[in-house]
């Protein structure tokens, strides 16, 4: 045990990839340790049990575990989650399957809509009605219920989501139902749209409340096995769980929300470029685009005026979901991208050669070009790198990957790796887009910052494709998502419906659904009492102009004599800006009244390195420009100067990442150890 290591309060986040598992622990004085091991996708605890050992530090000393988790997603994404059984209104049963029908692919003649994770004979209805303002038509009949439970149900599903029409207004069907679910079928877990999704809109309702039922056994067991596993190593913290809305709660409350865990991996790097963006606010007063290229996807989100753009509404994977969460924008391009001719041309992606056998070039039996082995090939990888510190790479192996499709095409390896890259690169740039350009951003405003194992490779290209200027390689690149969840403040999101026009509002009637929402949201939380609290609290409307179907959430001012009033103007200003025109003679209607609700946690101390005058290559190579081969000077990271101006092409080494920076572009650290890249001219 490195005694530097020991004996002191450590907290430690772990962030699970497609192909590595990263690791990040800070201590009381601020000292960063990091580590990456292998993803295990058979049993995900063993390659975090794997990087927690790569820290080498002593669980006993942990004081906070902050962990994101894919099993949600990836049970989503892959279609091995739950069987699950979906209760809805007698005469609503259809609702889940008809769906929306908008084409999200419109030209696309060959669309065919994801199939339904709960299939049409596992909706079963129940007697009972709520109507639209609350009110109780019928009441639940549990006599049919506990027949249901008895004869349908038992021991034919893994859990249970409950939708009942209007329960957004009033839950106590759906709490009747959960009773009467949980005394009959022990032990399955019941999911309440009321509590997953309390907003109108029926489908998307049913939608999120499915999704949610779908990954909670998954999810559920996968915490408890992580629970066990750290206690028999000795941690008696508690693990705290990444949120897709960037904050984070504990694992028993993500166990009930499991649907809130399914971003919860690449939330880590929005977060992350939060806290970067207080340091680095006069590089890009406008904000950051943050992009994060790891083996097998590469996600893209946005820091706007200090914060992480937040969606109210999202899809995954063709599921549509309602609940808060950071924009991020993925696509299936990352190191591990293969590169296959299909139709007489090149493709690039999304499928990946995973954490086994990985590309061709870690020398593990995978025989496919990857992104990763074409950067190997142009030599934007040197030879020196080794992936997580120890894992050497082949470059024969590389380029004899290649060799298939090069004969194929007709190309010679080089050509063939560089256009692996650029289709790559091109795939990124028009991810980028779909959060920028297509939402009327100029990507030009904003500087692009990249981690990930392989973002930072890519970052210049990317800039020169969208015309940015500044691009950021900040420290601990390669960790970053976790590195960003040691950042994380405890946070719940809570909402209700609460329609009217605004001005006409019960002021008092609103004030208490906000009094009941953060009562509400104080008891999820539920920090150690043993310490003081500070609670920031955050009340927010849905509005639009009346007639309209989508809303704009305006944060709302305090409940005092004009608050409606300034409302309005809030939401005539940000619909201008939105838009570029609103409408001050509409009426204006509130839809939903949201709060957030947050607790800072503990910062993490500032360490800033000894600072180096002047710094000299650790040895020298040659990259590839796309036209001639370039002398490329490789340094490393721990030993750059602060301040000292390097131009392109050079390649800066670290444990977790390689920076590779072309030729018209000029590298220099930052005091706080980040890298800023200035495009010259």
């Amino acid at each position: 045990m490195n005694n530097d290591r020991n004996n002191k309060n450590v907290r430690v986040a772990i962030d699970i990839g497609g192909t590595f598992t990263d690791a990040v622990a800070t201590t009381t004085d601020g000292t960063v340790f990091t580590a990456k091991s292998s993803t295990t996708p058979g049993n995900l605890t063993d390659g975090v049990i794997d990087a927690i050992e790569g820290l080498d530090v002593d669980l006993k000393q942990v004081t906070s575990f902050i962990h994101g988790t894919t099993a949600g997603l990836n049970a989503l994404l892959e279609r091995r989650g739950a069987k699950v059984a979906l209760l809805t209104t007698m005469g609503f049963r259809d609702i889940y399957e008809i769906g929306r029908a908008n084409r999200p692919d419109l030209y696309n003649a060959r669309y065919k809509r994801p199939i339904p994770l709960v299939r049409r004979n596992d909706i079963h209805q129940i007697s009972e009605r709520i109507a639209a303002d609350g009110s109780v038509i019928d009441p639940v009949n549990e006599q049919e219920l506990i027949a249901c439970c008895k004869n349908t149900l038992s021991n034919k599903y893994d859990a249970i989501a409950v939708c009942l029409l209007h329960a957004y207004r009033n839950a106590s069907h759906e709490h009747t139902v959960q009773e009467i679910l949980s005394a009959h079928l022990p032990g399955i877990p019941v999911i309440l749209s009321s509590q997953v999704a309390p907003e109108w809109r029926e489908y998307e309702r049913t939608s999120t409340t499915v999704v949610s039922a779908y990954v909670a056994p998954i999810v559920g067991e996968y915490l408890s096995r992580l629970e066990e596993r750290l206690r028999e190593k000795g941690m008696s913290a508690p693990v705290l769980v990444m949120q897709s809305n960037g904050g984070v709660v504990s694992a028993s409350i993500a166990k009930t929300l499991p649907v809130q865990t399914l971003l919860s991996g690449p939330v880590g790097g929005a977060t992350a470029g939060v806290a970067i963006n207080n340091v680095l606010g006069d590089v890009s007063p406008d904000g950051l685009i943050c992009v994060d290229m790891g083996g097998t996807s590469f996600d893209v989100s946005m820091v706007v005026k200090g914060e992480a753009q937040i969606e109210l509404e999202s899809s995954i994977d063709g599921h549509d979901l309602l609940f808060p969460a950071v924009a991020i924008h993925t696509v299936g391009a990352g190191g591990g991208s293969v590169a296959e001719v299909s139709a007489g041309g090149l493709h690039v992606g999304p499928r990946s050669a995973g954490a086994i056998p990985g590309p061709a070039s870690y020398g593990r039996g995978g025989t496919e070009p990857t992104v990763t082995d074409a950067n190997l090939v142009l030599g934007r990888i040197s030879a020196d790198a080794k992936l997580g510190g120890d894992m050497p790479l082949e470059l024969n192996t590389a380029q004899r990957s290649m060799q298939n499709i090069s004969n194929k095409l007709d190309l010679e390896t080089t050509t063939l790796a560089e256009g692996i890259v650029k289709i790559a690169d091109s795939n990124m740039a028009n991810a980028i887009r779909e959060l920028t350009v297509f939402r009327g951003i100029d990507p030009r405003d904003h500087a692009l910052m990249a981690f990930g194992g392989a973002g930072p490779l890519h970052a210049v290209a990317l800039a020169e494709e969208l015309e940015i200027s500044t691009v950021i390689v900040p420290a601990y690149a390669g960790v970053l998502s976790a590195w960003g969840m040691l950042q994380a403040d405890y946070r719940v999101d809570r909402s209700t419906s609460c329609s009217g026009i605004l001005g006409a509002l019960d002021s008092d009637l609103v004030s208490t659904f906000a009094e009941e929402l953060t009562i509400d949201a104080k008891a999820t939380i539920a920090i150690d009492n043993s310490r003081s609290v500070d609670y920031q609290l955050r009340v927010a409307a849905d509005l639009r102009y009346v007639g309209q179907e989508y809303t704009l959430t305006v944060v709302a001012p305090n409940f005092d004599d004009h608050w409606q009033e300034e409302l309005r103007q809030d939401f005539d200003s940000a619909y201008q800006i939105r838009f570029g025109h609103c409408n001050k003679d509409e009426d204006v209607e509130i839809v939903n009244l949201r709060i957030t609700l947050t607790v800072n946690n503990d910062p993490i101390p500032e360490k800033l390195d000894e600072l180096i005058d002047f710094c000299t290559p650790i040895s020298e190579g040659q990259s590839w420009s796309g036209s001639d081969w370039l002398n490329t000077p490789v340094y490393s990271r721990e030993q750059l100067a602060h301040d000292q101006l390097i131009d392109g092409p050079s390649m800066v080494l670290e444990s977790e990442a390689t920076t590779f920076v072309p030729k018209g572009w000029q590298l220099q650290m930052h005091k706080q150890g980040h890298l800023l890249i200035t495009k010259i001219g």
